[in-house]
C-alpha cells in the first residue's frame, strides 16, 4: 500500500475533525485556492505555513508531513527557507512559478540579497 500523501494527511485530518477548507485556510492565512492544492499535492508548501495548517487543524506538525526524497518524487514537497533562498529559480517557484518580468526578477535578485545577508549575520549570532 502507499504512503499517504501529505496533502491526504491534511485532508484527513481536517475532515476528521469536521473543518471546511475555508476556515482552516482562514485560520492558517492562506487562500483557499492555496490550501486546496496543497490538499491536491499540486503545490509545494513551506514548513512556515504547514506549521500554520497545522495548528489550524489542530494538531502536530508531524502529523501531517511528509518528507520525500527529491531522486525519487520529483513532485511538490516541502521546502524550508534554505531552499527559497538557494537561488533565483527556487525563489521565482516559491513565487507560484510565474515567469516574472525584469522588473520583478530585479526585486527577486534586490531582495533574495538582503534576506541572505540577514540570514548570514543571524547564524553568525
Amino acid at each position: 500500500m502507499a504512503q499517504e500523501t501529505q496533502g491526504e494527511r491534511i485532508r484527513r485530518a481536517r475532515d476528521e475533525r469536521g473543518l471546511k477548507q475555508g476556515y482552516v485556510a482562514k485560520t492558517a492565512n492562506i487562500t483557499q485556492a492555496h490550501l486546496s492544492r496543497i490538499e491536491n499535492d499540486e503545490s509545494g508548501v513551506t514548513d512556515h505555513t504547514l506549521k500554520r495548517v497545522a495548528t489550524a487543524i489542530g494538531v502536530p506538525f508531524e502529523d501531517i508531513v511528509v518528507r520525500k526524497d527529491p531522486a525519487k518524487d520529483p513532485g511538490p514537497r516541502v521546502i524550508t527557507i534554505e531552499d527559497a533562498l538557494s537561488s533565483e529559480a527556487s525563489m521565482i517557484r516559491f513565487l507560484n512559478g510565474e515567469r516574472p518580468d525584469k522588473e520583478t526578477l530585479d526585486w527577486v535578485r534586490r531582495s533574495l540579497a538582503v534576506i541572505r545577508s540577514e540570514v548570514r549575520k543571524r547564524k553568525e549570532w
